[in-house]
């Protein structure tokens, strides 16, 4: 009882003096929504795996905590190593083509660039991520062919995703939402209409509240 209550309280200190290094430590090895949400009402920025920025896991830099690259799902985990490593050793990205220049030969292909795309770690280059998902096949070509034809490569320019669709993405490559909420653009409706939030639930009380269904399942009995 007593290892636990130390244990306790230590880690109660840690999380109200230094909430960046304890969630990012953490969430290293849980993401519960219920962590998530603590940080956000901490008001802390939990900002994606941004792959000028992102490590291997979860860490926290000037004051905000970016998700790791080892979260997204279906990233080759050698890969992850091999950007870590190149930005490390030459500094950041500058765009995509020097990107992409710089991690030919490495086994980054492009089931890969989708994966970085649908998690938003390409975001910051310029394109949105339709048009990222859609060039994917030709630029990994190009990149195997060379520096210059990758340089002569135009992405073909597409119109983004659906809100809807980038949120699904990222929750099927991360296990949760990073850049916002499917009910995001009726917000202002929602609390127009009077619809009561969960935070503001009472006991015994008729409530009209705004939700989305997220999944079906039927079954037999």
């Amino acid at each position: 009882a007593v290892a636990y209550s130390k244990l306790a309280f230590e880690m109660a200190y840690l999380k109200i003096y230094f909430p960046l290094e304890f969630f990012s430590v953490l969430l290293n090895y849980d993401t519960k929504n219920s962590y998530l949400q603590n940080i956000k009402n901490k008001g802390i920025k939990l900002l994606g795996p941004d792959i000028n920025h992102a490590e291997r896991g979860f860490i926290s830099d000037k004051g905000v905590i970016y998700v790791g690259l080892g979260k997204i799902k279906g990233l080759n985990r050698k890969v992850i190593d091999e950007i870590v490593k190149e930005r490390n050793s030459h500094g950041l990205f500058s765009g995509l083509t020097d990107f992409l220049q710089r991690m030919a030969g490495s086994d980054i292909g492009e089931s890969d660039i989708v994966q970085l795309t649908y998690a938003g770690s390409l975001d910051h280059f310029g394109y949105n991520r339709q048009e990222l998902k859609t060039n994917a096949a030709s630029l990994i070509t190009a990149m195997e062919f060379g520096g210059s034809l990758l340089s002569e490569t135009k992405i073909s320019a597409i119109g983004e995703m659906s809100l809807l669709d980038r949120l699904a993405h990222e929750k099927e490559v991360l296990g949760f939402t990073i850049s916002g909420h499917p009910i995001d653009s009726l917000r202002k409706e929602i609390v127009k209409k009077g619809y009561t939030q969960i935070n503001d639930l009472k006991a015994d009380q008729i409530v009209k509240m705004a939700v989305m269904i997220d999944s079906i399942r039927t079954t037999r009995d």
